[in-house]
């Protein structure tokens, strides 16, 4: 008997027969140990008999809508630690050497613009390193950097000057 017809077995009638040389051997369910390994990409939870597995692979795609949501959380964050109120309308710029999070923000820029309240949402044309010195970003808005990301963005409050 296999490993999946002796579980079968257990659940199922409580009990289990294997034969041991030449001669059936009855099991019960506290004599075994049953264990479930899942394949690579994979999660198994089992509870009350059941067995559930998901495919946690992460495409690309996931990828970077994750990042996105991330970024609205900066945001959200800074938002709060600037001061501004849940309400304010706000103006987004950012800017970032990471080609793939660079597309992240570009790809969800209106559901990002959409969740912080950026009624004006870019990315800075010039890398942050490389603007003239004395200008870090937009003028009047307050710079937030994440290492983990490589973001830096700015917001300030859309009523403030452009």
């Amino acid at each position: 008997m296999h490993a999946a017809g002796l579980a079968a077995s257990l659940h199922a009638g409580g009990t289990a027969s294997v034969p041991v040389d030449g001669d059936p051997v009855s099991l019960s369910p506290d004599e075994v140990i049953v264990t479930q390994t899942p394949r690579s990409g994979w999660a198994v939870a089992s509870d009350g008999g059941e067995t559930i597995a998901l495919d946690v692979t992460i495409s690309p795609k996931l990828r970077m809508e994750g990042m996105a949501r991330e970024v609205v959380r900066l945001v959200q964050d800074a938002r709060k630690s600037d001061g501004l109120n849940i309400s304010d309308r706000i103006r987004l710029r950012w800017n970032t050497d990471d080609q793939e999070l660079a597309a992240a923000l570009t790809e969800h820029g209106a559901m990002i613009s959409a969740e912080v309240l950026a009624v004006d949402y870019a990315a800075l044309p010039t890398p942050a390193d490389q603007l003239p010195e004395g200008q870090a970003g937009p003028a009047d808005a307050y710079e937030h950097f994440d290492e983990g990301l490589g973001l830096t963005f700015w917001i300030r409050r859309a009523d403030a000057a452009s």
